[in-house]
């Protein structure tokens, strides 16, 4: 052969190889554009998800304090309720003596105090009322 063959041949297969370069290269490129792109997005979800996130922990927090703020009002509510119930279990055996008081003075509820004033069912003092009608 020839030198002149063998350049040709040397040129062509420089020329094949260039090429088979130059379209892994460009396949590379894509990919890589591919992946950036990609990597992109998901920076941009997790920026997201990020913002997300601290909204949740501040709702969250603010849930909490409400939360707290009704177990508050509930003590209280719950201390209300027990003196309510103490003063209504009160009146309710003030009026059982009151009763009972009525019942062993049965002449005093026939003839009506006749004006005294009475203290532990005895009379103290004799009061006269007196009522004059408007013209």
């Amino acid at each position: 052969m020839n030198k002149a063959a063998i350049k040709n041949i040397a040129f062509i297969l420089l020329l094949v190889i260039a090429v088979f370069s130059l379209a892994r290269y460009v396949s590379e490129l894509k990919l890589r554009f591919s992946l950036q792109n990609s990597l992109l997005q998901a920076q941009g979800e997790v920026a997201q998800l990020s913002q997300e996130k601290q909204n949740l922990l501040q709702e969250l927090r603010k849930e909490k304090g409400l939360k707290e703020q009704l177990a508050q009002e509930n003590r209280t509510l719950k201390g209300y309720l027990k003196a309510a119930k103490n003063r209504i279990s009160r009146f309710f055996r003030e009026n059982e003596q009151l009763k009972a008081g009525k019942r062993r003075s049965p002449a005093l509820n026939k003839e009506g105090n006749r004006g005294y004033l009475l203290k532990d069912g005895k009379p103290t003092m004799k009061t006269r009322i007196e009522v004059i009608p408007v013209p």
